[in-house]
């Protein structure tokens, strides 16, 4: 008899749903620019519905903020791990520098570049990425 695998909560499915959407819009602003990410490119590249989307991010705006927003907080919390790791002896102001200066290179600042170039003409994503 096969062993029976133990269904998933509506929490996982939703954390997995919303994780998904959130690589295809960083994804997308990476690959095609702000102008080029769009609900349907980001719900065709994460396999995902229209209305999927729309429970988790009621707005184009709050889509393109969260996926930033989740990358940079992994990014953050990796560079907190790396400073804990300094070899002893090791100058930790220039070991920290380093780090901060890797955060200039890379998809996540690209998502970034894209994102404050399209805030300039979107007031509601300004207000998002800004508030």
């Amino acid at each position: 008899m096969a062993a029976r695998t133990a269904r998933r909560t509506q929490a996982e499915r939703s954390a997995t749903t919303r994780a998904a959407l959130l690589a295809a819009t960083l994804d997308c602003l990476v690959d095609r620019g702000f102008s080029g990410t769009t609900t349907t490119e980001v719900t065709r590249r994460a396999g995902e519905s229209l209305g999927a989307l729309l429970h988790h991010f009621p707005t184009k705006a709050d889509m393109l903020t969260a996926a930033v927003g989740h990358v940079m907080q992994r990014r953050q919390n990796k560079f907190r791990k790396a400073v804990t790791d300094f070899e002893p002896g090791v100058d930790r102001i220039d070991a920290a520098v380093d780090l901060l200066w890797s955060a200039f290179d890379g998809p996540t600042f690209q998502a970034w570049v894209e994102l404050w170039v399209g805030a300039r003409a979107d007031p509601d994503l300004a207000d998002s990425l800004w508030s």
